[in-house]
């Protein structure tokens, strides 16, 4: 191969590598599970992970974001941490993100960079945009008298982890989800972990094709330290649902390939099902 020939392809690889952070696509799972209230049948979850405002995503982009997720007419709207790179983009990011809208709600956890950056700007900033935090917390929510448990926890390398008040006051027959910024959280949960749906983002998709494929084939010992099997996607671990998002920013690195960002839209159906 030539030398312009192997420049060329260069180019064009870096060229589609920065294209790609700005070609947003929507990825629809069904979830089911005989736990999940008849009423709940039908429910409709939103989910957007790794904003990282202030990159690839401004708020042009944000904005028409949030427009699409509110005509989907979600029911309940899950936020999974990094909203940000840098603290000065903290208050124009949940500017855009208080226009989000819910019959249930708006919901979020923290992620490492929304810690790192700017912890309490980051706290106040949901608060203000009536975004609820579920950072290490939990909640009911309800619909005709039947109910499902919301729970999350504190990122997995900057903040402990607690998942007393998602699951204290649940019984077995409760169906319980639960948002981590990291999906590397699954390896600490243990069998009286009751939890149904996990929904993580965090890892970008991998960003790169490498680190994506290179996820399906790594033994479980060295998974279980850099947790490669949850790059993106839907997966089951211990008859739990686990869904990973390719995140919707970038961060550090401004492109990707074969990752394309990704707004998560989620409906729950009352069925038996093994997939």
């Amino acid at each position: 191969m030539s030398k312009k020939l192997v420049m060329t392809a260069g180019a064009l690889i870096t060229t589609y590598a920065l294209l790609e952070p700005h070609w947003q696509k929507y990825k629809e799972y069904t979830v089911n599970n005989i736990q999940i209230p008849s009423e709940f049948d039908g429910f409709k979850i939103a989910f957007l992970a790794d904003i990282h405002y202030g990159g690839a995503i401004g708020e042009k982009n944000l904005s028409k974001i949030v427009d699409s997720v509110n005509n989907w007419e979600p029911d309940l709207i899950l936020l999974g941490g990094d909203y940000i790179s840098r603290r000065k983009h903290i208050y124009p990011c949940f500017n855009q993100l208080s226009k989000l809208r819910a019959v249930k709600g708006v919901y979020g956890v923290l992620g490492n960079h929304d810690v790192t950056e700017g912890l309490t700007d980051t706290i106040n900033a949901m608060e203000k945009a009536n975004i609820r935090s579920i950072n290490n917390d939990g909640l009911w929510i309800t619909k005709n008298k039947q109910k499902i448990k919301l729970g999350g926890v504190g990122d997995f390398w900057t903040q402990h982890q607690d998942l007393d008040k998602t699951l204290f006051d649940t019984k077995p027959e409760d169906y319980i989800i639960l948002v981590t910024h990291n999906p590397q959280f699954v390896y600490k949960l243990n069998d009286k972990d009751d939890i149904n749906l996990i929904l993580s983002g965090h890892t970008h998709g991998g960003q790169f094709p490498l680190l994506k494929y290179l996820g399906k084939y790594v033994p479980a010992d060295i998974d279980e330290k850099f947790a490669l099997s949850y790059l993106s996607g839907k997966r089951k671990r211990h008859n739990r649902d686990i869904i990973v998002s390719n995140g919707v920013g970038t961060a550090k690195f401004p492109f990707r390939i074969m990752t394309r960002p990704e707004i998560i839209y989620i409906t729950l159906h009352k069925h038996n099902s093994n997939n």
